[in-house]
């Protein structure tokens, strides 16, 4: 059994790694070129958490003015239920506050009931729903809106 390790912030050499895990962990998984752009723009930030060196999953989040919002968060299936998800979160939350952050939003699909778990038990409140907005293989499911005041 792998311990999770270290967060630390996503480079460029990170990116083949990266596509490995958005590829195994979404079943619409965002291209090459959009997560290099975000690895490469000021306003994001990429955040990776490791074990031996070995990237074993991420989170990504964009920035305006005093809001966040978390644009993808990922674990490979054998590590998750191991704290990476609240280790990612906890990191996040510490260098969004010192950018002057104090609102985190973000949106997840109604059936996946382990990510809703883990933002409430950070604090975050459901705003509302956007119907049919993610493509299931027969048919579409909601997206919840949720968010988070003083990251």
């Amino acid at each position: 059994m792998t311990d999770l390790q270290s967060v630390d912030n996503l480079t460029e050499a990170d990116l083949d790694r990266l596509i490995d895990i958005e590829n195994e962990c979404f079943t619409s998984p965002w291209s090459r070129s959009q997560l290099a752009s975000c690895l490469n723009k000021q306003r994001y930030l990429c955040l990776g958490i490791r074990s031996n060196q070995t990237l074993l999953g991420f989170a990504i989040f964009s920035w305006l003015l005093d809001e966040a919002e978390l644009l993808q968060i990922a674990l490979l299936k054998e590590f998750r239920g191991r704290g990476g998800a609240d280790q990612l979160l906890l990191e996040a939350s510490a260098q969004l506050q010192t950018l002057g952050i104090n609102r985190l939003l973000l949106e997840v699909r109604e059936s996946n009931v382990a990510a809703i778990s883990l933002y409430r038990r950070y604090g975050f409140t459901e705003d509302g729903r956007r119907k049919g907005y993610y493509p299931l293989s027969n048919g579409r499911e909601d997206a919840i809106l949720m968010s988070y005041s003083k990251v």
